[in-house]
């Protein structure tokens, strides 16, 4: 199935209460920092990007997996959104990291601090090929070094584990601003 780019296809997987975290899932390059910050400015929550707050808190995410190799930084990831969350004393948006589900030894901790509030799955199509294509283009203009076939393979995995997932599965490649509104909708939230 295509999506049109102007478009933006909403599956709710279970209604959303109206409280608590609002966790964005799904994996890099697919706009969880950016959907991130639009809504949390129009429901006036708190936003914690997480990979921002590992930047500021612990330390430069590429140097620190240089030096500790990616298992200590999935773990490290992991015990600060716990933190993170356990911190909270208002209503927030997390964008979480783009592995934050893909390290097996910290799935159950993970997806159950996802389950303590209500998930977003983000993606651009339905459509592993489509989808591979559009987040990897976005992926290697980031300027961060990656390899096109080590993104190709990394998505591909991501976009399986991602799929399934999440109490709200959101299907687009509109404008940030235009995907919020849809998003919004199906929350049932007014923007304040």
């Amino acid at each position: 199935m295509d999506v049109h780019p102007a478009t933006t296809r909403i599956d709710i997987r279970r209604p959303f209460s109206g409280e608590g975290l609002i966790s964005l899932i799904g994996p890099g390059g697919v706009g969880k920092s950016t959907l991130g910050a639009v809504l949390a400015e129009r429901l006036g929550r708190t936003l914690l990007d997480l990979d921002h707050q590992f930047m500021a808190r612990i330390g430069h995410i590429g140097q620190l997996i240089d030096e500790h190799g990616y298992d200590w930084y999935a773990t490290e990831n992991s015990r600060l959104a716990g933190k993170l969350i356990a911190e909270l004393d208002r209503a927030a948006i997390l964008a979480t990291s783009s592995g934050f589900l893909a390290s097996p030894g910290l799935y159950a901790n993970n997806l159950a601090l996802l389950q303590s509030g209500y998930s977003i799955t983000l993606l651009p199509s339905p459509d592993i090929d489509q989808a591979t294509s559009i987040v990897v283009e976005r992926q290697m203009q980031r300027g961060f070094g990656f390899e096109r076939q080590n993104e190709i393979e990394k998505f591909r995995r991501r976009f399986a584990l991602y799929y399934p997932l999440g109490e709200m599965l959101v299907v687009s490649m509109s404008p940030v601003s235009d995907m919020a509104t849809a998003v919004l909708a199906a929350l049932g939230q007014p923007a304040i």
